[in-house]
């Protein structure tokens, strides 16, 4: 069974107030924050999160995959690979999904497991459990390569977020 994820934004004028994608594979957090990292290291976003920020908010996803390029096809109709990202949920016949805009407090109405908040502004992520409660946040760059993560941050082993009690 696939652990469902959605991945999106936070305004700094409105930080309750969630703007993200739904992702249907792979949204542990093992698997999204390098992920994530690469798409933002790698191609045309060249650590530039608001690019990053960009591309993620433009589809659902099937997956997210940095090393997918165009000659991938999928098997299910209409769905399309976007080079460098991933794998699109949305089919090219149906008009695509609006961006999923919820509060944070209200995210365990939501069938995900995790909510991934990219923050433009020191290009880190907010990690999120399915019910809305911040347990960690990493810097892009210590989620390139599991050598350069600090101890306590690795991804597979979440730390608690600054003012997070357990």
């Amino acid at each position: 069974m696939s652990t469902h994820c959605y991945i999106g934004a936070i305004r700094p004028d409105n930080p309750h107030l969630v703007h993200a994608r739904f992702v249907l594979f792979d949204g542990h957090p093992a698997v999204v924050l390098p992920t994530l990292a690469t798409i933002w290291a790698n191609h045309h976003h060249h650590h530039d999160t608001t690019a990053l920020i960009t591309a993620i908010l433009a589809h659902d996803w099937e997956y997210l995959d940095a090393d997918i390029t165009a000659t991938i096809r999928s098997p299910f109709p209409g769905q399309r690979p976007l080079p460098g990202v991933g794998m699109t949920l949305a089919s090219e016949v149906d008009p695509p999904e609006p961006v999923t805009v919820f509060p944070l407090c209200h995210a365990r109405h939501l069938d995900a497991g995790w909510i991934y908040l990219i923050d433009a502004g020191t290009a880190s992520i907010r990690v999120h459990t399915s019910d809305g409660t911040r347990v960690a946040t990493y810097h892009l760059d210590n989620c390139l390569h599991p050598g350069d993560i600090e101890p306590g941050e690795r991804p597979g082993r979440l730390r608690p977020a600054a003012g997070v009690r357990r």
